[in-house]
């Protein structure tokens, strides 16, 4: 026994903190869930990691980490922050906690919210069952795929967003919505500049509420390049409806173009003044708002009224980008050839 206590007394000494190896943010978990819901994600459903009571809704917003209020049994107003909020088409909304183990740990007031809001827990690892509260499990192999196919750029993103040279990843968009001199796209994009310093080359835009455009939205970087145009092609004899043909043949007008450095790649704040600058009514829920994805940008250069000669190897992107009512002006990644010749076209035609 003496032994033993001896022994004992020296390993207190001799204990060693644990170190932990978890490499991952739950933030990963968020970037999986974000694209999953917006279906972007191939072999699994929505659904899937939804509550059964929300299979038959449509998703039309998600917003990352949003403050919402509830009151407790005194009558206290307070505040709680879940990972992700859904917003349906038909006015009602999710807010979901995302977790390793569904465990927890959880923040002060976060499951009573979740209880009397019906939200709901998403987790890797299914541990523990929250009382009346609705849960799904992540499956395990399907994230891990999905962390195989998108760990290099995601590793790019993080890099970039922490101070690597932007240049060592940068990547080139196209954005060309339709647009002349008397068209709502001209009068917002001068909306937006008046509200602007005319001194300021820091502009805003946003990109209608469409999961390709989602798609591509995430994918851009801090000092990324991006080539926006107003297009058309009035007194050209050529399209008679709505879309470009894809001919790179055919000439397309420039009413006006851009060239912007990124600066902030992705915001979404719908309690901002902001959110619903360029929607037709700034009443709408969440859940009916058409360009809530807001890109902040950096004015290079600018020209316009111009005619481009031939759409060449840009024709496809620019029919897919302006597809009107679905990309409307959505990003279409480019490569620098591309950005390039198209550059030299803009400068060349002024």
């Amino acid at each position: 026994m003496q032994i033993l206590q001896v022994i004992s007394s020296m390993l207190v000494g001799l204990t060693m903190k644990e170190v932990n190896l978890n490499a991952f943010s739950e933030k990963l978990l968020h970037r999986y869930l974000l694209e999953c819901y917006y279906g972007m994600l191939e072999d699994i459903s929505p659904n899937s990691l939804l509550p059964e009571r929300c299979h038959s809704k449509k998703i039309n917003l998600i917003v990352p980490e949003m403050k919402m209020t509830s009151v407790n049994d005194n009558n206290e107003e307070y505040n709680v922050i879940p990972d992700l909020v859904i917003f349906f088409t038909d006015g009602t909304d999710l807010p979901i906690e995302v977790k390793w183990q569904s465990s927890g740990p959880y923040g002060k007031d976060q499951l009573r919210f979740l209880r009397e809001k019906k939200g709901h827990i998403v987790s890797l690892v299914e541990d523990k069952k929250q009382k009346d509260i609705t849960m799904n499990k992540i499956d395990f192999q399907h994230w891990q795929r999905w962390l195989g196919k998108r760990s290099m750029s995601l590793a790019m993103d993080t890099a970039i967003s922490k101070g690597l040279d932007s240049e060592a990843g940068r990547q080139y968009w196209l954005v060309s919505p339709k647009g002349s001199q008397d068209s709502t796209t001209n009068y917002n994009y001068s909306r937006m500049r008046n509200l602007r310093s005319k001194k300021s080359d820091i502009h805003f835009w946003a990109f209608r509420n469409n999961a390709e455009n989602v798609r591509n939205h995430l994918k851009i970087r801090k000092g990324d390049i991006v080539m926006f145009l107003m297009v058309n092609t009035r007194t050209l004899g050529l399209e008679k409806g709505h879309w470009l043909d894809d001919n790179p043949d055919y000439p397309l007008n420039v009413f006006r173009w851009v060239e912007y450095e990124v600066k902030i790649p992705y915001t979404i704040d719908i309690a901002s003044d902001l959110s619903t600058f360029f929607e037709e009514d700034d009443s709408l829920n969440p859940g009916n708002r058409t360009w809530p994805h807001f890109i902040h940008l950096e004015k290079l250069e600018e020209g316009g009224n111009l005619t481009i000669k031939s759409r060449g190897n840009l024709s496809n992107h620019f029919r897919t980008s302006s597809s009107p009512g679905i990309r409307s002006g959505g990003p279409v990644r480019i490569n620098f050839e591309l950005y390039e010749e198209l550059l030299d076209a803009l400068r060349n035609e002024e």
